[in-house]
């Protein structure tokens, strides 16, 4: 695979000579180079990224050669609006159409794909999106479909999700498909349907994780991650976890941190052990080991152990945790001290207790956790919103 990646990108790397003047057929071919490049550089092909500027001024050269009426033929007006829709300057292209060479039956198309480049979305919208999709040629119809979608992301998140889909689908092992993967990742909502949501994850993960635009994935992994946690989905938080093995240490430790988190601060110990364990080989710094031995202090607060959670937290200088973090401490300190006068009060009642009370305290113990959770909600509310 490495193989022919580096192929792909020494041959576009072969047309990068000066033109002077271009037959009608080469605007295609160059911008099909460009689409091998981005292809490549997305998956993580060595050289790929540093050669995009001198492909794109190349393009210009090209656009800039043709004569009027090569502008005639479909399949420069097609090539153009690729062009654009592949991150390329307008200057050239807005020359093309300022001298009105475009037919007017494609006009709508680089115009808007020129509105689009420059950043007049409202405009690309009216422009762009009654044109058919799928009524187009599979490259232009996929470059399409992928702009349609991301500017309909904010008004219909459905037809955003469908012509992703169609993206993806027309163009993939490309940048067409690695931008719309991580779009529609950030429009699927992951508590209504996680399959979709891994279903995509799964395929960026394999395809493009040495993608330079991967860290906005793996966010939205964490993200995902945390609200499954959050709605307690344990069944699926171990198929997060496992996507998550190939980010960063750092981005796995935080996602570990955020799991338990919430698990401490919803009552879930079990929970907030593994994922504590989890993030403890993980944590390089300082700062980072304090912040596990925190968590563990905690849960061991909310486990009974008052006295170990107590010496625990003397030991760590709140000075060095995040605010989330020192949140956390103050909440479970006030869980313990609540715990520890409802064990006070058992313990001197113990002797009257009826004998099919002896298994009480452990309940009395678990509803006052979650009672000193309660108690402190205001400050809950502030932390669980981090």
């Amino acid at each position: 695979m490495k193989i022919k990646v580096r192929a792909s990108v020494l041959a576009a790397g072969l047309i990068f000579g000066p033109t002077c003047c271009a037959d009608a057929g080469e605007l295609t071919e160059q911008v099909r180079a460009l689409n091998t490049l981005q292809g490549s550089m997305v998956q993580g092909a060595a050289g790929a990224r540093g050669a995009i500027p001198a492909q794109i001024e190349r393009i210009e050269q090209v656009v800039a050669s043709l004569e009027a009426d090569d502008w005639k033929q479909k399949s420069n007006s097609a090539a153009a609006a690729i062009f654009l829709f592949c991150g390329g300057p307008s200057r050239s292209i807005r020359k093309i159409l300022d001298a009105h060479l475009i037919p007017d039956g494609d006009t709508p198309l680089v115009a808007g794909a020129v509105a689009y480049a420059e950043g007049r979305n409202e405009e690309a919208v009216k422009l762009l999106t009654p044109i058919d999709a799928r009524a187009q040629a599979d490259t232009l119809a996929a470059h399409l479909a992928l702009i349609q979608g991301g500017l309909l992301i904010g008004s219909d998140k459905a037809k955003a999700r469908e012509l992703f889909d169609l993206a993806r689908l027309l163009m993939p092992s490309s940048l067409v498909e690695e931008a719309a993967l991580r779009r529609e990742m950030s429009i699927v909502d992951v508590t209504q349907d996680p399959t979709k949501f891994l279903v995509l994850g799964r395929r960026y993960g394999s395809q493009y994780a040495r993608s330079p635009f991967s860290r906005n994935y793996w966010d939205e992994m964490r993200a995902a991650t945390l609200r499954a946690a959050a709605i307690g989905d344990n069944s699926r938080l171990s198929e997060f976890r496992g996507l998550l093995k190939g980010a960063s240490p750092g981005l796995r430790f935080e996602t570990h941190m955020g799991v338990a988190r919430q698990a401490i601060l919803s009552g879930r110990v079990a929970l907030a052990i593994n994922e504590t364990q989890y993030a403890g080989p993980l944590a390089d710094t300082a700062t980072a080991r304090a912040r596990v031995e925190l968590y563990r202090a905690a849960i061991a607060g909310l486990t009974g152990e008052f006295e170990t959670a107590e010496a625990e937290f003397q030991k760590i200088d709140p000075r060095i945790l995040p605010s989330a973090d020192v949140e956390v401490r103050n909440i479970v300190t006030a869980a313990i001290s609540r715990l520890q006068g409802v064990a006070d009060g058992v313990s001197s009642a113990a002797a009257s207790a009826p004998a099919q009370e002896e298994t009480r305290p452990d309940s009395m113990v678990e509803r006052s956790a979650q009672q000193a959770l309660t108690d402190a909600d205001a400050l809950l509310q502030r932390a669980t919103r981090r």
